[in-house]
């Protein structure tokens, strides 16, 4: 997908995972290899809760590449 139909995926429920979501299109999404910005676009198909629980309460993914945005997410 491309960048401006993410960033309306990235407004959310909150105004935190607004900003969390944003933080990574903005900073690192460019710059991202095919595969991590496909994994950036299956994250925002997460449900709010369950993005939430990823982003924000350490619920760990098993998949290195949301694994690795999460951390260039909390990295800024």
């Amino acid at each position: 997908p491309d960048q401006s139909k993410l960033r309306w995926r990235c407004r959310r429920g909150t105004k935190e995972l607004d900003t969390l979501t944003t933080r990574y299109l903005e900073h690192f999404y460019e710059q991202a290899d095919k595969n991590e910005q496909s994994a950036f676009a299956q994250l925002l198909t997460l449900q709010d809760p369950e993005l939430h629980g990823i982003l924000t309460q350490g619920h760990q993914s098993t998949d290195p590449l949301v694994i690795s945005i999460v951390r260039k997410i909390h990295s800024i």
